[in-house]
């Protein structure tokens, strides 16, 4: 299924379906600012493309058996089996691009919403951003810490030395945009002009800055600041995090100066990482049969605007990652409390609240949040989410990959550990081989034929923010279609440059294609 590196990637044609015309304008969403970081604020937690007069279509299948609307999970992996046969016959050389058989449709009660034999779009990078194998799915090492340490090191300055230009006003729009998202629409404001004053040497130094930052930042933050720090960034090790940061400075050079261009604001750095804009992002552009989470409350500097449902519900951090201060509470009606069994809970966190005391403790834990319903993915697969990355350089996104993401027993977070990390089988639309050796690879083989709508979808969101290059999208599968919990495009939400760096081919494929677009 992999694609020669430098060559531009084609999406296959696509079968219409049922889409809804939305006019267009822009979106209108009131923005949160949070400030700080901590829980009491940054906390380190198709869309069709437009297409008027497009008319619902049936598509055709070879047989003519009817496939009902709601499988149940076996008979789902039933079906998968018999085509065991016919995915032998249709496989290719690695040269060779697939071509789609012929789709099964099935349109969900007239939503639009269907389901297929396989995905139509080729993924750029279809092993995500590790190797099959790899024992730790965190640990991005490919070929040894100092031959990874100078291929990173050699894309980083063939940059700035090689396009100077495009480096200053790239890096010095990423830091900009880096002021607006750790702090707040004021203070980054201020910071613009300390940025130009620091890019200059950020283009000299920093490689080695990053090397004194992870030397000095861990310690400082969990010893005086005491903070938090996920697991999932645990297997780091200093070097290891010191090259991660130096592959996060490169990549979003690249990406702000595309940004830079398009006279894209880096105050749009702030209010692209705000859980409340992607809720609304979604719930004005995504097609039928496809939803947001649905939104109980939002927190704004400590003022609930909304309630505090009688039902099971999430809160989290109005902008954040790696799950961080993630809290999930389901209902108990009978005994009138709420129960949190998250293993994210902290030694001090109680497990049982009554009303009152759930409120003074959101009030105590959160200054800037939202409080959504508790989505589950539907039968058979566990809590876990899936993760569709897409591409857009040229401002028609691309698919670069898509993974299943299982939470750990316990947890209710996708993002807080070290993940049993999936890939997905595009050939049959079904979940594919684990990455870790070490996996039992219980979930591999389960269909999911709603997968290259949800693609689709997120191909068509993306064409509405063609300025991020990158968004990593969240969603669940759930009994009732597609749920859409948020884009992410700041790290450690956007893990993609590690997939970039994993070989020079892939750096210079992209870095080639980006600076093209923006002759």
């Amino acid at each position: 299924m992999s694609v020669t590196v430098g060559q531009e990637r084609k999406a296959k044609p696509r079968r219409p379906v049922e889409v809804k015309e939305r006019a267009a304008g822009d979106i209108t969403v009131n923005d949160i600012s949070v400030n700080g970081a901590s829980p009491n604020g940054d906390s380190p937690n198709g869309l069709a493309i437009d297409e008027p007069g497009v008319k619902k279509t049936t598509a055709k299948r070879t047989t003519t058996k009817k496939t009902t609307t709601k499988k149940t999970a076996a008979a789902r992996k039933t079906t998968a089996k018999k085509t065991t046969a016919k995915k032998a016959a249709k496989k290719t050389t690695t040269k060779q691009v697939r071509k789609a058989e012929p789709l099964r449709l099935v349109d969900r009660d007239g939503t639009g919403l269907t389901e297929h034999d396989t995905i139509d779009r080729e993924p750029i990078w279809p092993d995500y951003f590790a190797r099959l194998g790899q024992p730790d799915a965190a640990n991005w090492q490919y070929q040894g810490y100092w031959r990874d340490t100078a291929r990173i090191w050699r894309a980083y300055y063939s940059l700035m030395i090689g396009h100077p230009r495009v480096s200053f006003q790239g890096m010095r729009h990423f830091y900009q945009s880096l002021a607006y998202r750790i702090s707040n629409e004021e203070t980054g404001k201020h910071a613009s002009p300390f940025m130009t004053l620091l890019t200059p040497y950020g283009m000299a130094w920093t490689p080695f800055a990053s090397l004194a930052a992870v030397a000095i930042v861990p310690p400082y933050l969990k010893y005086v600041k005491k903070t938090e720090i996920p697991p999932l960034f645990r297997p780091f090790n200093l070097r290891g995090w010191a090259n991660y940061n130096v592959m996060l400075v490169t990549m979003f050079t690249m990406h702000s100066y595309k940004q830079y261009t398009m006279g894209w604001s880096p105050d749009h750095a702030l209010k692209h990482s705000s859980k409340v804009f992607w809720h609304d992002f979604f719930e004005e552009n995504l097609p039928p049969g496809h939803r947001p989470t649905k939104q109980y409350a939002v927190i704004k500097d400590g003022v609930v605007k909304g309630e505090i449902p009688f039902d099971d519900f999430v809160i989290k951090p109005t902008k954040g990652g790696a799950g961080q201060y993630l809290r999930a509470l389901t209902w108990n009606e009978d005994e009138g409390l709420y129960h949190c069994d998250d293993a994210e809970r902290g030694p001090t966190e109680s497990a049982i609240y009554t009303r009152k005391a759930l409120e003074a403790w959101i009030k105590k834990t959160y200054n800037n949040a939202v409080v959504e319903k508790l989505e589950r993915m539907r039968e058979p697969f566990p809590i876990s989410s899936f993760r569709v990355m897409t591409l857009n350089v040229t401002g028609q996104a691309e698919l670069i990959a898509a993974v299943f993401l299982p939470a750990p027993d316990g947890s209710n977070s996708t993002a807080y550990f070290d993940l049993d990390t999936h890939l997905l089988n595009y050939e049959n639309s079904e979940v594919g081989p684990p990455i870790r050796p070490e996996s039992e690879g219980k979930w591999e083989g389960i269909p999911v034929p709603e997968m290259n709508d949800v693609i689709e979808a997120c191909i068509g969101l993306h064409n509405k923010l063609p300025a991020h290059v990158e968004v990593s999208w969240d969603v669940l599968l759930t009994e009732d279609g597609p749920v859409y919990l948020e884009g992410n495009i700041f790290p450690p939400g956007c893990d993609y440059k590690l997939t970039v760096f994993k070989k020079w081919e892939n750096f210079t494929y992209l870095r080639d294609r980006l600076l093209e677009s923006t002759d």
